[in-house]
């Protein structure tokens, strides 16, 4: 008896220490995040601030232009790495907007964050893109960010990138450029030939909240301006046809993680189940993590589910980069 509880006391310690192992790095940055938050005096956003914020100034290099264009979005905002003995993983940050507004700010209150990141050895890139209009077409903000990915490649040598280790990371609309980056082929959406002759793969790609079957959207409940905008927009009907993400997956498509809420009500819960399924069907590495409370605006979320959110893409984040 005294045998059976000694083996079962050591097989619980074991298990414990495989998962701190395994998850080391997401336990450590962590603690950095909550270290940085006491230091810096700052307190890390709630979802629901991320909506109305002053955005982070403390990047090193900003808007920095990354392609040859005659528009003034096409611009990135870069925040180092701290480790510059090393090649730096890079993560694309990809942000929404219904496809005709916003722009690259970081709110001021994920700074701890990105620090923490920063001391990890990881680059983080915010990226600004053409926004829709009547004469651009939804191809143009595809390429931009395909185009973002292609001048990390050209540029791996002078900023020592490790481009190995490349992750998009969007939000929305955003969400729905970076699974269409990260899932179209090498030779698509280019749109500056000089940066033709480089790549675009990247390693895994973080969706929240995205589009991926645009037939799916139900743009009657957006806001009367923001609806009046994206109607004009040309070929509407061919654009839900052709730039659904879901249509681009294939066996080579990158480690994919989900995130959507039950209670999305501009983009239905099943297009994050469809796009599961579909990387399911060809054996791609993917996790869904589906919220219960909040809305498409980022609104109205239990905070478990907030923390819950968080611990998960940090475990995502260990599995699939050097954290």
């Amino acid at each position: 008896m005294k045998k059976c509880i000694k083996l079962h006391i050591l097989t619980i310690l074991l298990t414990t220490l495989i998962i701190l192992v395994y998850l080391k790095g997401a336990i450590l940055i962590t603690l950095d995040i909550i270290y940085q938050t006491k230091v810096s005096n700052k307190s890390i956003a709630t979802i629901y601030e991320l909506n109305d914020y002053y955005p982070s100034t403390n990047m090193d290099i900003n808007k920095l232009k990354y392609k040859e264009s005659n528009s003034d979005n096409v611009y990135i905002d870069i925040y180092k790495s701290k480790k510059q003995n090393s090649p730096s993983p890079v993560v694309i940050y990809v942000h929404g907007g219904s496809w005709i507004f916003g722009n690259n700010g970081i709110p001021i209150g994920m700074e701890p964050v990105i620090e923490a990141f920063n001391k990890k050895g990881f680059t983080i890139i915010s990226l600004s893109y053409e926004l829709l209009r009547e004469d651009i077409p939804i191809s143009k903000p595809i390429s931009d960010v395909k185009d973002a990915i292609r001048w990390v490649y050209k540029n791996k040598e002078e900023y020592n990138f490790d481009t190995d280790e490349i992750g998009l990371i969007g939000v929305s609309s955003g969400a729905h450029l970076s699974l269409l980056a990260a899932y179209s082929d090498d030779k698509e959406f280019i749109d500056d030939r000089r940066l033709a002759e480089y790549p675009s793969k990247v390693k895994y790609v973080i969706d929240v909240f995205g589009p991926t079957e645009l037939s799916t959207l139900d743009f009657s409940i957006i806001d009367e301006d923001i609806r009046d905008d994206i109607t004009a927009l040309k070929n509407i009907d061919i654009i839900k046809n052709i730039y659904s993400p879901i249509y681009y997956v294939d066996e080579n498509s990158p480690s994919t993680l989900i995130i959507h809420s039950k209670e999305d009500e501009i983009v239905p819960y099943e297009n994050a189940l469809s796009l599961y399924q579909r990387l399911k069907n060809k054996n791609i590495d993917t996790k869904l993590l589906t919220l219960k409370s909040g809305s498409h605006n980022f609104e109205g979320y239990e905070p478990k589910e907030v923390f819950y959110l968080i611990y998960e893409i940090f475990k995502f984040l260990t599995y699939n980069t050097r954290l």
